[in-house]
């Protein structure tokens, strides 16, 4: 038996691998097959039915098309090259004698039609051996179990190399999940597909059958279900759906029932001489015929001005002239055209001379970058998050499973949480399970913490190196504003056959719920060219923020942070501070836009001086006092919180992370080693603020949660001096 078909161990007696050979007479094709149910002549047959001549002659017309149009290929082929048993016919016994088909449908039809042939009109076979109607070779399955039968149909053609069509796979899918009521984890093990797929298709076919109940339902044809698969695949159109993943339904009724409307003919109203209304006999057209129709329609939600006009005209091509999207695209096509500008100036050798034109150009670029940053109400996060405001941040938080991590849960959590431990256990590893569940299925978060954690730049991640160091099994839940949210990630190898195999390296599949929404994201990697994500949208968590030591190096990587900063009018708070705790000579700090540098004005100097000129302590304090502006409403993680800073100024800074995370609505998570950074925030923290202090321990089976509230660490601190990274 083919590796590709992972049948269960139980099923595997019920298989005969020795091949057997029967008569064609004794072959009957399966009338429920699912290649046929999509046709309008298809009716279901009952097992005891399955050898009427009438039902097999309706089963071999339907199998091969007007003219044989449906099989002419292998006809073609078993007359050219004989019959070649590439792949095998399965069939399984009937209660009566005989045997029904239940992989190899299409070539026993064409079997019996040459049989057919050659005896009422006596035509060629070609290089087929008449001797093959009397001796079809065949693989038996004795177990007349339906569900081992549909595994082994999906398996071929779901995710296998001979695909039907999108409606019969889906159709297949469905009886899995409603009628055997398999979970989504046993349906994906089974036939090898990503949940993305197989969620994707059962909520198209629950669309479908809206449709199917709404005015509308007497259009419906199969043809449409590419359509619909688009519509649940698409973000953007489904919150204007007000789409549920729960009920799999769309609740907006007036949204649906236009786009429904927009899917049809509808009759044309007209009136004659008398005012009378009148349907006739003439129906405006569709407007949305392919699913790249809807596409435009998602790009179109948000322009009333060309949503009335697809209404009135049903055109959308008339309705996309009159809307922002030329302009925009006008703008992405002039973006590209830089880049490649770019990237070719990048690699020629510039004469001295030129500079000056370039510096010109790069500030006029800047200035775009920062009018375009002025406008952007959305600031550093360019990822749209599940609500605004929130009431509470994350109240539980459990790992079960990522890294060391396998099961540590925290459910003493407070606005600020201290997070210690001895080296090695798992502390930054925390943060980064943190980070994952707030970015939900986004896959640059998964890459960010891969990269964080082999301190390598964006532009120098190798694809190889993160397939290679991705861990095998990653799956983080917790409970963020009252509400249950989770992440889970797999990687595996796809069996699909129009992968680029000389590149291809894994896929990751990304699934997150949020109280009840669920969101799933798929990544191929590739080495050597650009890898491939697709997601029916992505919303996170929250706005969440990794700041770490080793990013000193990248100045860059905090302009964002800068800009939101200054909007947000926070920037003059955080120069206070730093002039009143750290350098008094200090009175302000710039981004020189054309070398993405800061650049530092002290009464010590006559002249600016770059930000690197001072020690790593008020750097790492301006960068960290940055994140907040950004995050609001969000989540802050401080991996080695003491790391550069000098303990005299840990104290202050402690108050002043509090007062940030105040004003924004921030929840902090840090790690430290040092037992004098965890003295400052107990003793230095106003008692309003809320704080949590835990120590990971290592315990001979698994990493441990010590927890403490903050009102009870501190009281254990004033009355014994305790050491939180020694807590067992």
């Amino acid at each position: 038996m083919s590796d590709e078909f992972p049948i269960h161990e139980s099923e595997i007696d019920s298989f005969d691998p020795a091949p057997k050979r029967y008569d064609l007479h004794d072959l009957y094709l399966d009338p429920n097959n699912y290649r046929l149910i999509n046709h309008p002549d298809f009716t279901e047959v009952q097992e005891a039915d399955i050898q009427n001549g009438d039902v097999q002659r309706r089963t071999a017309k339907l199998l091969c098309g007007p003219k044989n149009q449906h099989i002419q290929d292998l006809l073609n082929s078993f007359k050219k090259n004989g019959y070649l048993p590439v792949d095998q016919i399965q069939i399984r016994r009937l209660p009566s004698d005989g045997f029904v088909i239940v992989e190899g449908n299409r070539r026993i039809a064409a079997l019996k039609h040459l049989e057919t042939e050659r005896k009422e009109k006596g035509i060629e076979l070609g290089e087929l051996n008449p001797e093959i109607f009397q001796n079809v070779p065949v693989v038996i399955y004795e177990d007349s179990n339906e569900l081992h039968h549909l595994t082994l149909m999906a398996l071929k053609h779901i995710s296998g190399n001979k695909k039907w069509a999108e409606w019969n796979q889906a159709k297949l899918l469905e009886k899995l999940s409603n009628e055997y009521q398999l979970d989504e984890e046993e349906i994906c093990s089974r036939i090898g597909i990503s949940k993305v797929e197989l969620r994707r298709s059962l909520r198209a076919l629950s669309l479908c059958a809206q449709y199917r109940d709404s005015d509308y339902g007497d259009q419906f044809q199969e043809s449409l279900f590419s359509i619909f698969r688009e519509a649940v695949r698409l973000q953007k159109l489904k919150e204007w759906l007000e789409w549920d993943d729960r009920t799999y339904k769309a609740n907006n009724e007036e949204h649906r029932n236009l786009l429904f409307s927009l899917m049809s003919q509808e009759p044309d109203e007209t009136t004659d001489d008398e005012g009378r209304a009148s349907y006739a006999d003439h129906y405006l057209e569709p407007a949305i015929t392919k699913r790249d129709d809807l596409r435009t329609l998602s790009e179109l939600l948000d322009d009333d001005r060309a949503m009335d006009k697809i209404i009135h005209s049903r055109d959308l091509n008339a309705a996309y002239r009159a809307s922002n999207l030329v302009f925009r695209e006008r703008q992405k096509a002039s973006l590209e055209e830089v880049s490649r500008a770019i990237e070719t100036l990048s690699q020629l050798n510039v004469a001295g001379d030129h500079v000056p034109e370039l510096e010109q150009n790069l500030g006029r670029l800047q200035s775009i970058v920062e009018r375009t940053r002025a406008t952007d109400t959305t600031g550093v996060e360019q990822r749209a998050v599940f609500h605004d405001r929130i009431d509470r941040h994350f109240s539980k938080i459990k790992v079960i499973a990522y890294k060391r991590l396998q099961g540590l849960s925290l459910e003493k959590l407070s606005r600020i949480n201290l997070v210690a431990g001895l080296n090695n256990t798992g502390k930054t590893t925390l943060l980064e399970a943190i980070y994952l569940l707030c970015r939900q299925n986004d896959f640059s978060g998964l890459l960010e913490t891969q990269r964080r954690r082999g301190k390598i730049p964006e532009d120098k991640l190798d694809a190889e190196w993160f397939a290679e160091n991705l861990p095998d099994e990653i799956c983080v839940s917790g409970v963020y504003d009252n509400t249950k949210c989770s992440v889970e990630v797999r990687n595996y190898l796809e069996e699909n056959s129009e992968i680029d195999r000389a590149h291809y390296l894994k896929s990751i599949e990304i699934t997150t719920n949020f109280g009840g929404r669920n969101q799933e994201s798929v990544t191929r990697m590739f080495k050597g060219r650009k890898r491939e994500t697709r997601a029916d949208g992505i919303k996170l968590l929250c706005a969440s923020i990794f700041s770490s030591p080793f990013f000193l190096n990248e100045p860059h990587r905090y302009m964002g942070f800068y800009h939101k900063s200054v909007q947000s009018k926070s920037l003059p708070m955080i120069l206070k501070f730093i002039e009143e705790k750290v350098v008094p000579t200090l009175t302000d700090v710039r981004l020189v836009d054309e070398w993405q540098r800061f650049l530092v004005t002290d009464s010590q100097f006559e002249s600016t001086l770059d930000l690197t000129e001072y020690g790593e302590g008020l750097q790492r304090i301006f960068f960290i006092s940055l994140l907040f502006a950004s995050a609001r409403n969000g989540v802050v993680l401080i991996d080695e919180f003491e790391n550069a800073i000098h303990a005299n100024l840990i104290t202050g800074f402690a108050g002043f992370i509090a007062e940030l995370s105040l004003l924004f609505n921030v929840q902090v998570f840090l790690t430290t080693h040092s037992k004098e950074c965890i003295d400052a925030f107990v003793k230095n923290l106003p008692e309003s603020t809320g704080f949590s202090a835990c120590a990971l321990v290592e315990k001979a089976v698994r990493i441990e949660a010590c927890e403490f509230s903050g009102e009870r660490f501190r009281r254990l601190v004033e009355a014994g001096d305790v050491d939180l990274r020694r807590a067992r």
